[in-house]
Parts: structure tokens; sequence; C-alpha cells
């Protein structure tokens, strides 16, 4: 069972939204068309992983020079730079059927060298508060609590410095 990780395509789309919505809570994932803007405005910051040539898990971002990445517009790309010094993670979606495989942390670990590569100082992210040990065991660091209340949850914001 071998992982293969490559960027996101917009032939991509429609399995990527599946596994979204397998993933999240429907208050939680991404749309459709947001899940579209990602492929095709910033597929250097999409990765997928695939097994036998399914899409199993993927990791969907934006870029900003801003630090606050509590702006739900943002998630439509709306405020996007390509340039900017940090990358926020949007999705972490791994197939229920694969996780707790080490999907997770080989597609993070991927994700961090995609981000280096296009030269990113901080790596962002919200998350709830039952995966903080996760990302703290991947080298993050917990900053707080956040003031997004998507899908009516309390998250997290996490830092990884390039």
């Amino acid at each position: 069972m071998e992982l293969k990780i490559r960027n996101g395509k917009v032939e991509d789309l429609e399995a990527c939204f599946i596994l979204e919505r397998r993933t999240f809570p429907e208050c939680e994932a991404a749309s459709k068309e947001n899940i579209k803007i990602r492929l095709s405005e910033f597929a250097a910051g999409f990765i997928v992983g695939e097994i036998e040539g399914k899409i199993v898990a993927h990791i969907n971002s934006g870029s900003t020079n801003k630090d606050d990445i509590t702006d739900e517009e943002f998630k439509g790309l709306i405020g996007h730079e390509s340039d900017g010094k940090n990358i926020v993670i949007f999705s972490v979606a791994v197939n229920p059927e694969y996780q707790n495989l080490g999907i997770a942390s080989k597609m993070m670990r991927e994700f961090i060298e995609v981000s280096k590569k296009i030269k990113k100082q901080n790596i962002l992210l919200l998350c709830k508060e039952n995966l903080i040990g996760m990302y703290e065991k991947m080298g993050y660091e917990k900053k707080g609590i956040s003031a997004s209340t998507h899908g009516n949850a309390v998250w997290y914001e996490m830092i990884y410095s390039l």
C-alpha cells in the first residue's frame, strides 16, 4: 500500500469534494466551490495522496502576509497572496477507511517540504483540541484559542516556523 503524493489538479475536484464531506461535519467541510477555487488558483498549496490511483487524502491551503487567519472569506481565497509569508492550511483530510495508518503524518511532512520550496516562512492552521497533540508531535506550536467560530466549534491556532 504505497502512498503517492502529488499536487492537486482541477480534475481532482469531485474526489476531493467527496473526501472533504466524508472527513468533516457538513458545517465544517469546504464547499465544492471553495475546493475548486483552491485547486485552480493555488495548486502549489494543494496536495493529494493516492493509493492505487484513488485519492485518499488531501491538504489544501491559501497564502497571506496576515497573521490573523480567522477571516471566513479567506477560505474562498479572497485576500489570497501567492507570495505571502504564511501558508494557511484549510483542511487535512484522510478518508476514514485509511485513518490511523500514518497517512496524515506523511502528507504533513510533504506539505512542509512543499512550503519550504515555495519560500514560505510559517505554516498556520486551526485545529480542534483533540488534534493539538498530533500537530505538536509534528513540530507545531500552539498559539492559543482562535477567534474563529467556524462550524460553531472552538479552534486552536497552531504555527510551524519554517
